[in-house]
């Protein structure tokens, strides 16, 4: 009986780590992150959209990659834009060059970089300070939509100019 007793009070005195990390524990690279198509890879896209609009059925991975579609959409949609608008500051930049004035160019590929540099810093904060949460890509895929949206916008807004 005094040598479990001493056994007991050995244990009690040891310190007990658990691990209780899960996949929302810790730092993440979004870049990591396998496409949203290969995800749903044999979903029909009219399965993916229903369970994306209702989330009928939808795990919360299934919710985080529904999530990461919107997003990837809304940056192929920011994309095509910045092309647009790429291709019209380098024909106007021609006309500036002959004027000897300052190009506009390297100033909107510095802007969108930094615009980059914002936009993931935000999520990452807001994603960060919500803790280890089933909701944590949700959350990030959500911010990184809004943000991508009003860039899409302030673009349009530039080529509208």
């Amino acid at each position: 009986m005094i040598r479990r007793t001493s056994f007991l009070v050995a244990l009690t005195a040891v310190p007990i780590f658990a691990s209780a990390k899960t996949i929302y524990s810790g730092e993440f690279d979004y870049h990591s992150f396998k496409p949203a198509e290969a995800y749903f890879a044999g979903r029909s896209a009219s399965e993916v959209a229903r369970m994306c609009e209702t989330g009928e059925h939808a795990s919360n991975e299934d919710l985080a990659q529904c999530s990461h579609l919107k997003f990837e959409q809304v940056r192929h949609e920011l994309s095509r834009n910045l092309q647009a608008a790429r291709s019209e500051i380098e024909r106007n930049d021609k006309s500036l060059k002959a004027e000897g004035e300052p190009l506009a160019l390297p100033y909107f590929v510095k802007s969108q970089n930094d615009w980059m540099q914002y936009r993931d810093s935000e999520c990452y904060t807001e994603t960060y300070m919500m803790g280890e949460a089933a909701e944590r890509y949700i959350f990030f895929w959500e911010c990184m939509t809004s943000i991508t949206k009003n860039r899409v916008r302030e673009v349009q807004e530039l080529l509208k100019n």
